[in-house]
């Protein structure tokens, strides 16, 4: 059975708290390129400029630390959205700031992003399992914006396909944007939004 962090977020004191997220950065620069198997707690270590028993005094193993990388990353997502799209009345509005607001947190976190995409599957059973389970709160929460949207043409199936269109659409440009290059992230949502919702207005609901 594994072992909670001896330090949690909720316990921690301001430095501590840095610490903590600095560890998790490092680790995610290393999940991102050298792989979750591939990287020890050593080569964490190093780069985070600690012992590798101040790594474990924060987190007990490296599963804590990819299972932290994941949640956190997920909760990120979830966090006030819902009342977040409380705020707006037209469901076109809601699906742009689903798009602007998860592209910019792929921009800004775009190594934890990667390592959710490629690495979580490296999770114990029940760690996946809930790392999983705010992925699909997440999932519902855009479809059921999605069904909004199409009104009367909403199916289940529909509405599923569409939903999943849309998060590869978002997911997938790890495989090739950097932020950092000649498009921005808002040019990037821009273009996303208006691909997604131009695309079921011209096929579906016309």
């Amino acid at each position: 059975m594994l072992r909670k962090r001896r330090i949690s977020i909720e316990k921690a004191n301001p430095k501590q708290t840095k610490r903590i997220y600095a560890i998790a950065k490092v680790s995610t620069q290393l999940f991102s390129t050298k792989s979750y198997i591939e990287t020890s707690m050593d080569d964490i270590a190093a780069a985070a400029k600690v012992t590798k028993g101040g790594v474990y005094h924060y987190f007990p193993s490296k599963t804590e630390i990819l299972y932290f990388i994941c949640s956190t990353y997920v909760d990120l997502d979830l966090e006030g959205l819902e009342q977040s799209l409380s705020g707006f009345q037209k469901s076109a509005e809601k699906i742009k700031f689903i798009v602007f607001r998860h592209i910019n947190h792929y921009a800004t976190h775009a190594t934890a992003a990667k390592t959710l995409l490629n690495e979580a599957y490296n999770l114990p059973p029940k760690y996946l399992r809930e790392v999983r389970a705010r992925e699909r709160r997440y999932f519902e929460i855009v479809s059921g914006v999605i069904s909004e949207f199409l009104g009367t043409k909403s199916r289940k199936d529909l509405t599923t396909a569409l939903a999943f269109t849309l998060f590869g659409m978002m997911n997938w440009i790890y495989s090739w944007y950097d932020p950092k290059g000649d498009m921005k992230p808002e040019e990037l949502s821009q273009l996303i939004y208006e691909v997604f919702t131009s695309g079921i207005r011209n096929s579906i609901l016309k």
